[in-house]
């Protein structure tokens, strides 16, 4: 706090102007963020997919029996979360490529986002049939999220079968956190929010810069009054 004051006070005497100085804060704190933590959204992703998007739409339009670039497009969409114009381009691919363990978790997660939980989840369970070691625990981690405000005890589950497979996965940890708190399991959610940052300080750099954000966010539930 200090340090941000201090910091406001030097640009404001070196601009002469408070809404330039509280403008250039903002700027200095988000390249922070995007460097170190990840809480801000990146500006420069939805011009880089955008990009994509158009490059694969005509690639499609020469092509439309392209099959990898009708996926492309697919996981593209997803980015953007417009699932239901994934789905379609999910379903519209051979039968071949629609049987694979990640075409099925694709399409899984569309019809979890798109509200369709049973669809859904069996779908993604599928794809776990195919290959446990999908993603990591990731299909697990999704459908915690998808039943999180429905049935958050079929949701605390899920997450205890993503750490089964990813042991390392803070967000995992933090999850675990909410829902606990959800049923006024206080004691356990501090338990999980201390295993999520004990589990950070233990991942090796390069993992560290993709689990900083929910690390970040399990210090900030560890300070806050419950």
């Amino acid at each position: 706090m200090l340090k941000g004051l201090f910091l406001f006070g030097l640009l404001r005497f070196i601009t002469g102007n408070t809404w330039i100085s509280i403008i250039l804060i903002v700027i200095i704190y988000y390249f922070i963020d995007r460097r170190y933590i990840g809480l801000f959204p990146s500006v420069i992703k939805p011009f880089r997919r955008l990009m994509r998007t158009s490059n694969l739409r005509r690639q499609i339009a020469m092509n439309p029996h392209d099959m990898p670039a009708k996926y492309d497009l697919a996981r593209t969409y997803m980015e953007k979360r417009q699932y239901r114009g994934a789905l379609r381009l999910l379903e519209d691919l051979s039968d071949t490529m629609k049987e694979s363990e990640d075409v099925v978790y694709d399409t899984g997660v569309c019809y979890l986002a798109l509200g369709n939980l049973e669809k859904g989840e069996q779908l993604v369970l599928r794809s776990l049939e195919k290959n446990k070691q999908l993603r990591y625990g990731e299909p697990y981690l999704k459908l915690a999220v998808a039943y999180s405000s429905s049935d958050p005890d079929k949701a605390l589950r899920f997450v205890q079968e993503v750490q089964s497979y990813n042991f390392s996965s803070c967000e995992s940890y933090y999850r675990m956190a909410q829902l606990h708190r959800h049923f006024g399991r206080k004691q356990e959610a501090r338990d999980a929010l201390r295993q999520c940052l004990d589990t950070y300080r233990v991942l090796p750099r390069f993992r560290r810069r993709t689990e900083r954000r929910w690390a970040v966010l399990a210090l900030l539930q560890s300070v806050l009054p419950s």
